[in-house]
């Protein structure tokens, strides 16, 4: 049985050529070993959640590559079934994480739409609550489950329980997504001095709208003002008394 060799430093490989010379390994060892799935199946999924696609396309033809040698093998002997049958569930695997990715969902938010702006939320504040996330979207939670969950489906947020409450934290895939589509790029411009003070400033109201209040704001004493004594308002004069229908 083959022994994994050593990894390499991590300052002297990346994950991809990690990825090619562990499958270098594996063709090269009479019995490809449990270590050898092992270690594999972590980068697998450590690539996968980063969104690392260069290293999840380097695995898919590595273990294409691998099971074209069963391919001309006329009988099968127990061990290289099982072996055969592992790769091909690896490869399916690096299929659907690849389908997964960012640019595989071809996810298009738009900049103004609750998924976006949810997304730059959690990006700015890890951990928000569905309550949170209601008030900052100007929304009711069950909107914000429902866009959760078309979110959490693409992989580009995570949710976890605090308690009795969802708290939603950005997945690296998340981070990758904002970057590549530009969102991150405008919600930087939105927070420069003018675009920040227009944004909590919110929509212009009317001078007849009144403005809003909170519900468990304490009524304000309206200011009725006292006469000035020094300049007193002259007394309205007396209005004529109706005339007689008679003239």
């Amino acid at each position: 049985m083959s022994a994994v060799p050593a990894p390499a430093p991590a300052r002297d490989r990346d994950r991809r050529t990690e990825v090619r010379r562990l499958i270098d390994s594996m063709e090269h060892a009479k019995v490809i070993s449990d270590g050898h799935f092992s270690a594999l199946g972590m980068l697998i999924t450590d690539a996968s959640l980063s969104a690392d696609e260069p290293a999840l396309v380097e695995c898919q033809d590595g273990l294409q590559w691998l099971h074209r040698h069963y391919l001309d093998v006329n009988a099968l002997d127990g061990p290289q079934r099982e072996q055969r049958g592992r790769i091909l569930g690896l490869i399916d695997v690096v299929h659907w994480a690849l389908k997964r990715l960012p640019s595989g969902l071809q996810l298009a938010l738009q900049p103004d739409g609750h998924a976006a702006r949810f997304l730059l939320a959690v990006y700015r504040r890890q951990g928000l609550s569905n309550k949170e996330l209601a008030a900052e979207l100007r929304t009711d939670e069950t909107e914000i489950s429902r866009v959760g969950r078309r979110l959490l489906s693409a992989g580009v947020v995570w949710r976890r329980k605090e308690w009795r409450h969802n708290a939603w934290d950005l997945t690296p895939r998340g981070h990758q997504y904002l970057e590549t589509s530009g969102l991150l790029t405008e919600d930087l411009a939105e927070d420069e001095p003018s675009g920040r003070a227009a944004r909590r400033a919110g929509p212009a109201r009317s001078a007849a709208e009144p403005a809003p209040r909170s519900p468990d704001a304490v009524p304000q004493r309206q200011d009725v003002g006292l006469p000035d004594m020094d300049h007193p308002s002259p007394s309205p004069s007396p209005e004529p008394p109706p005339r007689s229908a008679h003239g």
